[in-house]
C-alpha cells in the first residue's frame, strides 16, 4: 500500500509541476503589473484546484488500467484485479485532494498579497 500512495504521489505532483510551471511563467509574463500578475496567478492556482477536485470525484470511477499508476507499478506489484480498481481509485482520490489543498492555500496567499499590496502599494 505504501508503494501505491507513492507512486500516486510521484504522479499527481508531477502533474501538479507543470501545471505550477505554467502558473509561474504566466506571472513572470505579467511581473510589470504587480496585481495583475497576483491575481492571474491566484485565479490559476484555483482552476488547478478545481481540476483536481474533479480528478478526485472521477477517480473511482476511472478505469484503474488507464492510469499513469497502474503503468509506474510492476507486474508483480500490481494488486489483483478484485481490489485494484477500489484501491487505486481510493489512492489516487487522496492524492488528488492533497494537492488540491495545497493549490487553494496557494491561491490564498496569492490573495492575501493582492490584498497587502491594495492597501499598502503604490
Amino acid at each position: 500500500m505504501e508503494k501505491l500512495e507513492a507512486l500516486a504521489e510521484f504522479s499527481v505532483a508531477r502533474g501538479c509541476g507543470f501545471a505550477l510551471l505554467a502558473i509561474f511563467t504566466t506571472m513572470i509574463g505579467l511581473s510589470p503589473e504587480p496585481p495583475l500578475m497576483l491575481k492571474c496567478g491566484a485565479i490559476l492556482s484555483l482552476m488547478a484546484c478545481m481540476t483536481l477536485i474533479l480528478k478526485a470525484a472521477t477517480a473511482s470511477s476511472r478505469s484503474h488500467r488507464s492510469t499513469e499508476l497502474w503503468v509506474l507499478l510492476k507486474p508483480d506489484e500490481r494488486p489483483s484485479e478484485a481490489v485494484a480498481q477500489r484501491v487505486i481509485g481510493q489512492v489516487l482520490r487522496d492524492a488528488y485532494l492533497r494537492f488540491a489543498l495545497y493549490f487553494a492555500m496557494g491561491s490564498g496567499a496569492l490573495l492575501v498579497m493582492v490584498i497587502v499590496l491594495a492597501v499598502f502599494g503604490r
